[in-house]
């Protein structure tokens, strides 16, 4: 298991490499009855990753380009194939939702969470394009990769206006979600991202 502390960077090495390990300690998960949450079920698998018309075709339907690190995570990877699971603390209730978002089963769904961001901060996606404000991309819950407009591509996570800094980059970020190594994500990570991280409510406009 030492080998979820190992980054590789190259994109074509990391995810074939993420993608094998992730679906072998998949395989013997178990849902831990007692968590609040979603969980990841036993014997999940990634979908097979897009081809290069579809990712394209993704874009269009969002409306904007994505960064080359999110064109090689869906070139190997395309969502996960079992919904997440949520026993809300074994409360005998149990909720399903979409694991990792996949294209185009959870395509309005990816739309919504966009949506519900974009409503939150009292803006839309014509102002978005206007001030050059970094497009959003959900990954899995509310964990969003920022696309373009920055250097770097950081994930946020993005509760309504409740918005910081998460992870450095989606390498980083799945590593320490799939395999619940969350020391691995940087602390006093310094980002210029602009409006999602400094949003003021009194005009709604970007600083």
């Amino acid at each position: 298991m030492n080998e979820i502390f190992q980054f590789h960077e190259n994109p074509n090495v990391f995810f074939p490499w993420l993608k094998k390990l992730s679906e072998k300690v998949w395989e013997n998960t178990e849902i831990k009855k007692s968590v609040f949450g979603f969980q990841t079920q036993q014997g999940t698998k990634w979908n097979e990753g897009l081809t290069e018309e579809e990712i394209e075709e993704f874009e269009n339907k969002l409306g904007f380009g994505f960064p080359e690190i999110y064109k090689f995570y869906l070139r190997n990877m395309n969502g996960t194939d079992k919904p997440a699971i949520n026993t809300y603390g074994n409360q005998q209730t149990v909720a399903y939702a979409p694991s990792y978002y996949s294209f185009p089963r959870d395509l309005e769904v990816i739309k919504n969470r966009i949506q519900w961001i974009y409503d939150e901060f009292l803006i839309d996606e014509e102002e978005i394009k206007r001030e050059k404000i970094s497009h959003i991309i959900p990954i899995v819950g509310h964990r969003f990769l920022i696309a373009d407009n920055c250097e770097g591509n950081p994930v946020l996570s993005m509760y309504g206006r409740d918005s910081i800094i998460y992870a450095p980059n989606l390498q980083s970020f799945l590593v320490a979600d799939i395999f619940q190594n969350h020391s691995n994500i940087a602390t006093n990570l310094d980002f210029e991202i602009k409006f999602w991280l400094n949003y003021d409510s009194e005009d709604s406009k970007p600083n």
